[in-house]
């Protein structure tokens, strides 16, 4: 999904810059580590995996 690109990859910038780690990610928002690396790399879209990209949004505090 293009669309959400722009966001997976400013989500991916956020954890790098904060040292959070995926599987840390995954424990927060209480996700399968696997299922969160899947989405954030792109290869689950959809509604599901688009309102997971927010919810992280809203639990990092992303701008």
């Amino acid at each position: 999904m293009p669309e959400t690109q722009a966001l997976r990859n400013k989500i991916l910038e956020h954890l790098e810059e904060k040292e959070i780690t995926q599987r840390h990610l995954a424990l927060l928002i209480n996700v399968n580590p696997q299922y969160l690396s899947e989405v954030l790399n792109g290869k689950k879209t959809g509604p599901k995996a688009n309102e997971m990209l927010l919810t992280i949004v809203k639990v990092l505090g992303i701008k």
